[in-house]
């Protein structure tokens, strides 16, 4: 074989190479990919992406990320629904916490060739738990680490021991993408439920399991701006929360106003109706496509089946939904909450004496779905909350609102068992009584 004829095959097999390979750099074809900064920085989660520019149609785009400082798509890697030009960010999950990572934007060419951005480094924080509590008040795209620890705290003792194995579950969600994955973050009762919210504001119950029996569970409340959450002074001098607890919105007359409900003395909550009006019910997801239902069962029941059951709403028809006669389920000898408070860190449920001095004369009637509160150079919606009768139905959704205290009435179970101020086309009584068996809406005020 002559020289010439060498030279030849080996510039051929060059170029081969050349076209065939995943490239790291633009120098070959026209196509630029730039890696974002990270943000959104959580111990489990981050976000990053990039831009991609040229004059190459590509098949993907997307960014990988690892413990190397030049990951590729063979390591860990998320494709961009949309393969176009132009900026896209991605979200990061099942991080470990108190690791350092590198990101990389990538593109993949119709040909098949992959090019890869700019390394961006970034290094995950430690995994801190939050304060034990039954309710967290949270933002979109967050990340929420709950003590299981909480478990114990209750009348019913250990229910999560050192070497249990524990594991996490979504009960419900009031809408797509409120919560976007749970699991568990180390063992037994020194462990963790871990929930990353999604990118919609709304409601949710999760669990955590010991041999896949429910222990204990909490109410994730996600707003996409916790921190605006402000406070509304009444005429007690009380400081309470400017919406009810769960609301998605504090503006006059929108349903997502009314928030959440609790029976009684139970942490857990159920969802309030979908529209003023006519009663309907909200319709519920869990992670795996399903649409679970409130499920009901006749009373009374004792704490051990509500703690296991917290979907489950326990008919109670003149009589209590428990089998005790507990006067201090919300509230201590010493006026602290207890272990069943369902309001959020550093809120608990009012005393009675919070409402005192609320009257007609501080609401404006003329408005849709409620009352708005004017007191003080302060103007606040009380939403008709309406409430869940005892038999599970939905009721007074139209024309009345009313508000659980963490007071008991003396005597026995059913109507008038529990006080509720309320207010209504009717007027308002500061002081009122509901059995307990029923479920209310909650305005926690400040501890």
């Amino acid at each position: 074989m002559s020289y010439k004829m060498k030279s030849l095959l080996v510039v051929a097999g060059f170029i081969l190479a050349v076209i065939g390979c995943t490239k790291d750099d633009e120098e070959t074809i026209d196509l630029q990919v730039t890696t974002s900064s990270v943000g959104s920085l959580t111990a489990f989660t981050a976000k990053s992406g990039g831009t991609i520019s040229g004059s190459v149609t590509i098949s993907e785009r997307g960014i990988c990320w690892g413990t190397i400082a030049e990951p590729t798509i063979d390591d860990n890697s998320l494709a961009d629904i949309d393969p176009m030009d132009g900026e896209f960010t991605l979200k990061i999950v099942d991080l470990e916490p108190g690791t350092e990572y590198y990101v990389r934007a990538y593109a993949i060419a119709v040909s098949e060739d992959v090019v890869y951005g700019n390394a961006v480094s970034f290094f995950t924080p430690s995994a801190e738990p939050l304060a034990e509590s039954n309710s967290y008040l949270v933002g979109t795209d967050d990340v929420v680490i709950i003590p299981v620890s909480k478990a114990n705290s209750s009348a019913l003792g250990t229910q999560i021991s050192s070497n249990d194995d524990i594991s996490a579950e979504l009960i419900w969600m009031d809408n797509l993408d409120v919560v976007e994955d749970i699991f568990t973050y180390g063992t037994g009762s020194s462990g963790n439920v871990v929930v990353t919210t999604g990118n919609i504001s709304g409601n949710a119950v999760v669990a955590v399991k010991v041999n896949n029996n429910v222990r204990w569970s909490w109410h994730i409340w996600v707003d996409e701006d916790p921190v605006s959450i402000g406070t509304v002074t009444m005429p007690s001098g009380s400081i309470l929360m400017d919406r009810n607890l769960g609301a998605t919105s504090k503006t006059v007359s929108e349903i997502g106003t009314v928030g959440v409900q609790f029976q009684f003395g139970r942490k857990d909550p159920f969802t309030a109706s979908a529209d003023y009006g006519t009663p309907s019910e909200v319709l519920l997801y869990d992670l795996e496509g399903n649409t679970p239902e409130i499920a009901t069962v006749d009373g009374s029941k004792n704490l051990a089946f509500v703690t296991s059951n917290p979907h489950t709403f326990v008919k109670s028809q003149w009589v209590d939904w428990c089998d005790e006669f507990v006067t201090n389920w919300w509230q201590s000898e010493d006026g602290s909450k207890t272990a069943y408070d369902p309001c959020p860190a550093g809120w608990k449920v009012p005393a009675l004496e919070d409402y005192a001095g609320l009257a007609d004369e501080h609401f404006d009637k003329n408005i849709e779905g409620g009352h708005n509160l004017i007191y003080n150079d302060q103007s606040n919606f009380f939403s008709y909350t309406g409430y869940r009768e005892v038999m599970g139905n939905m009721d007074a959704t139209a024309n009345y609102g009313t508000f659980w205290v963490n007071s008991v009435i003396p005597g026995e179970a059913g109507v008038g068992a529990a006080f509720s101020p309320s207010f209504g086309v009717g007027g308002t009584a500061a002081v009122n009584g509901a059995p307990r068996a029923r479920a209310l809406s909650i305005r926690c005020v400040r501890e």
